[in-house]
């Protein structure tokens, strides 16, 4: 951010022409901090005040959306309820020639991820204090009932004096309200949203920015958030299906009681997390003090079943499999199989992964997941599962993960191609079904390719139009 005090502007305004120094009356531009998707931010001098401000002029073609316009004056009156001393003050909004800003507190200093990239990963009682300050701007903002959503260090300002200050609550809404957010849709940053908005639940509640100041603390004190390598589909998946690393593993010289804090505030089950941001203080204050005990988040994983019996899969396939020549395939043992017992919630295999194998369902039930999102759930058994794979020698397009205790049969790749031989019949309403399904998404990506074109074609207007305004 910007380090000087001085209210002169100092070379070229901003790369916009049309914003010149006294473009909103009120208020003069000194100069520009930054740019997003939707405006650019300035340094400006209230002239009323007298004090400088950050100012956020959005781009003229928002400017020209009702349900934008909307959404901006309904989100900087929320702002303007919010006063504390960990966040950013919101100060208002206005219009001027179609143009629509809002009016925030300027603050000197640098983001998180600014110091972050600095040094790598901070200080355990640097990183702690910063994380007990937000978690008082989370209490301040819980207060009135409004939720964050996009909680990340490039969301945190530090003051020279070390203070923190939550800022941009552009995606902030009321935990009552699910207007501003459609059922299935992904609001925030992936690497640092929750379970329940990588699902795109239409109701999250402060425990989902719990959950994200969480991941925060986590890269403050490794270096990096948990799953950064993956993308972005694969990461949205493992926000659900995973836990997250322990801290120890990116920083060994981390406490056990910080660890334990941050275990807490990501469980991938909310109610596992701490339900208000008053308990995480709590906590967090213990620890400033000695008196935490780690014990007090511990979570005890369940024990794993047994193995199923040999007997236990004869009966199975005698009862539950319909298709005659399957059964008779599975019961004369003419293809090489291997019996898998899961638990509720385990993984069969990700999305990327290399593995070949094809599975046969015989008990439970499993779900297909994609980018976080369900596609499909497979409780029928005799069930195919992981052969396009196979097939196509490609690597896994989905996660598969049961959703109870299920019983699988495991058919190694060589082992496979034995349908070919043994089952005519079965391998060619395998190639069919293959052949439906690739049918299928040609069709789906013909549809996503007729909109980007539309998206172009909206954008190539948008530019033009800006180019005419110059």
């Amino acid at each position: 951010m910007i380090k000087k005090d001085n209210l002169n502007p100092v070379g070229p305004l901003t790369e916009f022409d049309q914003f010149k120094k006294d473009v909103i009356p009120g208020f003069s531009i000194i100069e520009q901090l930054g740019k997003g998707a939707s405006g650019i931010v300035f340094k400006a001098l209230d002239k009323k005040e007298n004090k400088p401000v950050a100012l956020k002029i959005f781009y003229l073609h928002y400017c020209k959306n009702k349900e934008f316009v909307r959404r901006l004056i309904r989100e900087a009156e929320t702002i303007k309820r919010l006063r504390h001393p960990n966040i950013v003050a919101g100060y208002g909004y206005g219009t001027h020639e179609g143009y629509y800003y809002t009016v925030m507190e300027y603050v000197e200093g640098e983001t998180l991820a600014e110091l972050k990239k600095k040094k790598h990963h901070l200080s355990e009682q640097f990183a702690t204090d910063v994380i007990l300050q937000v978690s008082k701007a989370l209490e301040a903002s819980h207060a009135l009932n409004i939720i964050h959503r996009d909680i990340k260090p490039s969301n945190i300002m530090i003051t020279p004096d070390r203070a923190a200050k939550l800022t941009d609550f552009g995606l902030a809404k009321e935990e009552v309200d699910t207007s501003l957010t459609m059922e299935g849709a992904i609001v925030g940053t992936p690497l640092y949203i929750s379970p329940e908005q990588a699902r795109g639940e239409g109701i999250i509640d402060i425990r989902s920015d719990i959950y994200a100041l969480g991941i925060t603390f986590y890269s403050l004190l490794t270096g990096k958030p948990p799953f950064v390598e993956l993308n972005t589909s694969l990461l949205l998946t493992r926000k659900i299906t995973d836990d997250i690393p322990p801290p120890t593993s990116m920083n060994p010289a981390l406490s056990a009681e910080i660890c334990a804090i941050i275990k807490k505030m990501c469980q991938r089950d909310r109610s596992g997390r701490y339900a208000t941001p008053a308990e995480l203080i709590e906590d967090i204050e213990k620890y400033l003090s000695g008196d935490f005990e780690v014990g007090a988040t511990r979570i005890i994983p369940p024990q794993q079943e047994k193995q199923v019996s040999t007997e236990d899969i004869d009966k199975i396939i005698e009862s539950a499999i319909t298709d005659a020549t399957l059964k008779r395939m599975l019961k004369e043992q003419q293809i090489r199989i291997s019996p898998r017992l899961l638990n509720p919630s385990e993984i069969l295999f990700y999305e990327e992964d290399h593995s070949r194998e094809t599975y046969i369902l015989l008990q439970g039930e499993v779900e297909i997941l994609k980018a976080g999102r369900r596609v499909a759930v497979i409780i029928k058994p005799g069930s195919y599962i992981g052969e396009m794979s196979t097939l196509l020698q490609a690597k896994r397009t989905a996660t598969v993960r049961t959703l109870s205790r299920t019983i699988l049969l495991e058919i190694p790749e060589e082992t496979f191609l034995d349908f070919f031989r043994v089952a005519p019949q079965m391998a060619f309403n395998l190639a069919q079904n293959l052949a439906a399904r690739l049918e299928k998404t040609t069709e789906k990506l013909k549809e996503a390719q007729g909109r980007l074109y539309v998206i172009r074609d909206h954008y190539r207007f948008i530019k033009e139009e800006l180019e005419e305004n110059e």
